[in-house]
């Protein structure tokens, strides 16, 4: 296995030679069926190593400093691909994960707004996705200029009570993502289900898309459609796949689904 500082010495290499490559997981909307977006996520084709995932690389390009210039490929590839996608008549959303050190970056807003102008996608078919840490109240004049933008503020990976409804909606938020762990435990107990079912309801009623991640069985689709979650993501539905596995996995869907896209 090439250890971490091997992988390290391999970013700039990475970069030039166009080793970063995204996939796109499918998201599906519980209570109609309907295919309602893809969220976008980084890989590494590593020529030793293979497909290489986030969780071994990121803190990488943190510590070397390439993570804004990287996550700018992210965001203007995904929006480039969501034009091209819309040009062919499919008309959904595009979720992309956004880094603090993004956020922070003074030009965060002038660089979403330009990719959007350069490539014709629509605002609000573009959702951006943050960590809590974004809430910050630092940070929240920015959020409030990405949500005048037109584009759809989510946080992600969400537990019920942090970050809280209130603070969400606050900072323009209007989307919520449920924790993949959370989904896996919700229904184990009483407390967990409990405590899941009073989070969505005040979500609800403030007027937040509730979305779950890691759904893997179908268990947990029919409790999450009980609990009245718009859509969700997950091996049940589809693995994440690459560009050109999703105008196939579009058509199949149409197909066997009989739903519009």
């Amino acid at each position: 296995m090439t250890s971490t500082p091997h992988l390290r010495d391999d970013l700039e290499r990475a970069t030039r030679d166009e080793e970063w490559y995204l996939v796109y997981q499918p998201e599906i909307d519980l209570h109609h069926g309907s295919f309602v977006g893809v969220e976008a996520l980084l890989r590494w084709r590593h020529p030793v190593r293979g497909v290489i995932h986030p969780m071994e690389f990121l803190p990488l390009l943190k510590e070397a400093g390439q993570l804004q210039a990287v996550g700018r490929w992210v965001l203007a590839t995904a929006c480039y691909q969501g034009a091209d996608w819309h040009a062919k008549g499919y008309r959904f959303s595009v979720s992309v994960n956004i880094s603090s050190d993004e956020l922070d970056d003074v030009t965060f807003v002038d660089v979403v707004r330009n990719n959007l102008r350069a490539t014709r996608f629509t605002p609000r078919h573009l959702t951006l996705e943050f960590s809590a840490e974004a809430l910050a109240p630092s940070r929240t004049p920015v959020l409030h200029e990405l949500a005048d933008l037109g584009v759809t503020l989510a946080i992600d990976d969400v537990i019920p009570g942090t970050p809280s409804v209130v603070t969400m909606t606050s900072a323009g938020i209007t989307e919520a993502k449920l924790d993949r762990e959370l989904v896996a435990d919700a229904f184990a107990d009483d407390e967990s289900a409990q405590a899941l079912h009073s989070f969505v309801s005040d979500a609800r009623a403030a007027g937040l898309r509730i979305v779950a991640a890691g759904v893997e069985e179908d268990s947990q689709r029919t409790s999450l459609l009980r609990e009245d979650v718009d859509s969700a993501q997950g091996f049940f539905f589809a693995r994440p796949f690459e560009v050109d596995e999703v105008d196939h996995f579009l058509e199949d869907y149409a197909l066997f689904s009989g739903r519009p896209l």
